[in-house]
């Protein structure tokens, strides 16, 4: 199995001959990523998903609840 990945105009690939080595591949390179290359993938995973559901293009609104309210 072969996996490629594209992060802007940087291509990563990767041949791995079973699962464990795949997932050994995903563990390492998510680990090098910085938290804004993370959160931009993200993001770019639910504008897909939302497309695929045929939500429109307005960006999705933020789930919110609290739980418990401390008073200081």
């Amino acid at each position: 199995m072969s996996i490629k990945i594209k992060i802007g105009s940087r291509v990563w690939e990767n041949k791995a001959f079973s699962f464990k080595e795949a997932e050994e591949f995903d563990a390492k390179f998510w680990k090098k990523q910085k938290a804004s290359t993370k959160f931009s993938i993200t993001w770019t995973m639910i504008s897909d998903y939302l497309k695929m559901r045929g939500k429109s293009g307005s960006l999705p609104r933020l789930r919110k609840s609290i739980q418990t309210v401390k008073y200081l």
